[in-house]
């Protein structure tokens, strides 16, 4: 059911579609008859969270102190000396890339070949624009002879509409109001006013926070030890490839710039020839 009031609704909601919820009429009085049905399902589920949380004994609370200390422990500790790893690796890691012999030679490869590339490209962009101009001239002279008879558009297709509007506007009040917040709340707040829980949560949590800090402090260095290693060797890499790259970046467009005015060319006086004659042959009519 609630599946089938989320398609509808979304279906409503297209284009053109629009649905209007607050006539003062049928359509309205279903929009509120959803934000109700919210209403009450929020109760229920806050309900249902609340009597979970005042049921919870001392050892559940235990078990839960226990789990959320080590993880609020772990990440601090995890967070302070990742960064300290990370700082202590960076210039040796950056120093690595720096030196490494493929850096300067990928990067003259590549500057050379992406020159080339962009020269060529350029080239035959000027001989395409040379070419289309020629083409179209030519292409012009020769359909002039000919005419060109009227086309006919297609009739733009029919729409259809189907739209539900009761649902839709259901389903649009009760998302309206519905809080997905509502057992959790519920629960949060049950487990607050259950003594025997606070007990053995508040007993087991400072241990487990303790233990999760030594643990988080030693993953933390060692994560960020190796991040920082990689992230400096990639700057130190980085560095080298750009310089190495802008070195042949050049020549290679130089190269690349002597090879494509012709193809440009000939490939524009094509296009160039097809348009002229087009526009010649419906010069006639």
């Amino acid at each position: 059911m609630r599946f089938a009031l989320l398609l509808t609704a979304a279906l409503m909601f297209a284009p053109g579609c629009e649905v209007d919820c607050t006539d003062g009429g049928e359509l309205e009085a279903s929009l509120r008859d959803g934000e109700q049905a919210a209403t009450v399902a929020n109760q229920q589920h806050y309900d249902a969270g609340y009597a979970h949380g005042r049921s919870l004994t001392r050892a559940d609370g235990e078990r839960e102190g226990s789990a959320e200390g080590y993880q609020h422990g772990y990440a601090s500790a995890y967070a302070n000396s990742y960064d300290d790893g990370y700082a202590d690796a960076y210039s040796a890691g950056a120093n690595a890339g720096a030196a490494d012999p493929a850096a300067c030679s990928a990067g003259s490869s590549a500057g050379y070949a992406d020159g080339e590339a962009d020269g060529y490209a350029a080239s035959a962009s000027a001989g395409h624009a040379d070419g289309f101009d020629a083409g179209y001239s030519d292409g012009y002279a020769d359909g002039g002879a000919t005419c060109s008879s009227a086309r006919i558009a297609a009739p733009p297709p029919a729409s259809e509409a189907d739209p539900a509007e009761i649902r839709t506007c259901y389903a649009r009040g009760y998302d309206h109001l519905l809080d997905p917040t509502a057992q959790a709340r519920g629960l949060s707040d049950g487990k607050r006013d259950n003594p025997d829980y606070q007990a053995g949560y508040k007993a087991a949590y400072l241990p487990a926070y303790l233990h999760g800090e030594q643990v988080g402090a030693v993953d933390g260095y060692d994560d960020g030890y190796d991040d920082g290693y990689n992230a400096g060797y990639d700057e130190g890499y980085a560095a080298v490839f750009d310089s190495c790259y802008d070195g042949s970046y050049g020549t290679g467009f130089d190269n690349g710039y002597d090879e494509g005015y012709g193809p440009g060319y000939d490939d524009g006086y094509g296009e160039g020839y097809s348009s002229g004659y087009g526009d010649g042959a419906d010069s006639c009519t």
